[in-house]
């Protein structure tokens, strides 16, 4: 018989001390001990940003740590039919740690934890202990094999407030149906949508307030639904054609009469597609001036326009007449393409 050492028996000071220096996959194992290990680990303080739920025909969590790269948690469904909950009792877990980006050094564990008897439990542990609020979750090819209302209540514990589908979804009615589902959420990124047309998208998307939204509008007119979009960081990815309606926007801005909230604006246009004047046309009949000297903004959420320039073009500033708020115009260029961005 291996000996046993009475750990949670140690003093407070002594087991602070130990709960400290454990690596952050034996801090998980820890503090599915008890709710005083649990306890034990949260009063570390360790606070986690995010964390990034994929659901396929598995259903994976990944968290992002100072002395791992990542931690994926693997949910095995079990062999049940289509549209059946397919997270089994005890949960079986199969823990994936990652040491860097490339996942070249890669350890795989698989437990089952009898005192988590389910995902939203599992979900529900984990945000506590490591003070997590963020929870994004990524719909992906084999995730119709999960009912929506089990998948909602999995997640009931900690809160989604990040919706990210980024794959072409052949079946848009799930789709439609997983964003009915979920939202409303903080951020949305739409990168196919599924809404073929204007109406829909504001029926079934703009009735909710959203901080970010990242769309990819080829199917949609972007310009047209710019004016619904009372949202703080917008970020129209797909390529866009220079419209009039840019600068009428512009103009409603200045005036105070459309997107208060506003923070920040996107729009990305092909160089070879714009004439040598694009910057007058979207500038025409408003107020400017032209600035040298960048100030730095963050966004809510870094998408690639934002992440990756080039080169700045011109910047311009400009200001709202209902409360003088000063605004940028900023032209810049990444590869091939220009982009247009409201600050």
């Amino acid at each position: 018989m291996e000996p046993q050492f009475p750990l949670l028996k140690l003093p407070d000071v002594v087991l602070r001390l130990v709960a400290a220096c454990l690596g952050t996959k034996e801090k998980i194992y820890f503090s599915l001990c008890s709710k005083n290990s649990a306890d034990r680990i949260r009063q570390l303080n360790i606070r986690v940003k995010e964390f990034l739920c994929s659901i396929k025909s598995e259903i994976s969590v990944s968290l992002d740590f100072d002395d791992l790269h990542t931690i994926s948690m693997i949910f095995p469904p079990a062999d049940q039919p289509v549209n059946q909950y397919p997270i089994p009792v005890p949960l079986p877990v199969a823990f994936k740690f990652s040491t860097d980006v490339r996942q070249r050094e890669e350890t795989k564990e698989t437990h089952s934890f009898q005192n988590m008897p389910s995902l939203k439990d599992f979900l529900g542990h984990l945000s506590t202990i490591f003070h997590c609020k963020n929870v994004a979750v990524l719909p992906l090819h084999g995730s119709e094999q999960y009912t929506l209302e089990s998948l909602k209540e999995s997640f009931e514990g900690c809160g989604v407030t990040e919706l990210v589908m980024t794959i072409d979804y052949g079946n848009k009615p799930h789709a439609i149906n997983f964003l009915k589902t979920f939202l409303p959420v903080r951020i949305l990124y739409l990168n196919n949508s599924p809404y073929e047309s204007n109406w829909q998208f504001r029926k079934s998307v703009l009735k909710y307030q959203l901080d970010v939204l990242q769309l990819w509008a080829e199917t949609l007119d972007a310009y047209e639904l710019l004016f619904d979009m009372d949202i703080k960081q917008i970020d129209i990815i797909s390529t866009q054609v220079i419209s009039p309606k840019l600068n009428f926007f512009i103009r409603m801005w200045v005036e105070g009469e459309t997107n208060v909230n506003l923070e920040s604006l996107i729009f990305q246009f092909r160089e070879t597609d714009l004439s040598d004047d694009y910057q007058e046309t979207i500038l025409n009949g408003i107020d400017n001036q032209v600035v040298t000297e960048e100030e730095e903004y963050k966004p809510i959420c870094i998408s690639i326009p934002w992440e990756l320039v080039d080169s700045v073009i011109a910047m311009y500033d400009i200001r709202r007449k209902t409360d003088g708020r000063r605004a940028t115009i900023k032209f810049d260029r990444f590869s091939m393409a220009v982009r247009f961005k409201l600050i």
